[in-house]
């Protein structure tokens, strides 16, 4: 009998068609790139992340930052202890797209500078 939970975590390998198409599919999206940019200077828990991203759902934030993880972008790390705790912080390869972040906030911060009420 196929019991899918047995293949919950594995991630599925996607086929593109372009380049910018599978570099857009990680890296964009309303929270992805937020989330990246608040853990880009030192690993966040969950609720330091939540704090700094108040109108994203728990749920949002796992589910992102899952699929964060998955892509290799975000590395998870639980420390025991009660309750336990969990950083997430960037990988090598996460690290990597900090560079591309930037130079987009450049740019919306010269060419949209006026429809941008604060910038964190």
């Amino acid at each position: 009998m196929f019991r899918r939970t047995e293949y919950r975590h594995m991630p599925k390998k996607r086929m593109y068609v372009c380049s910018l198409d599978a570099g857009i599919d990680v890296i964009c999206g309303k929270w992805k790139p937020a989330i990246l940019w608040k853990i880009k200077d030192a690993p966040l828990c969950f609720g330091a992340i939540q704090e700094k991203l108040p109108a994203i759902s728990p749920k949002m934030l796992t589910r992102q930052l899952r699929a964060l993880e998955a892509d290799r972008l975000v590395s998870r790390t639980e420390y025991p202890g009660i309750p336990p705790r969990v950083e997430y912080s960037l990988t090598e390869r996460g690290r990597t797209v900090i560079p591309i972040l930037m130079s987009l906030k450049d740019w919306a911060d010269t060419e949209l500078a006026d429809q941008i009420e604060e910038c964190h």
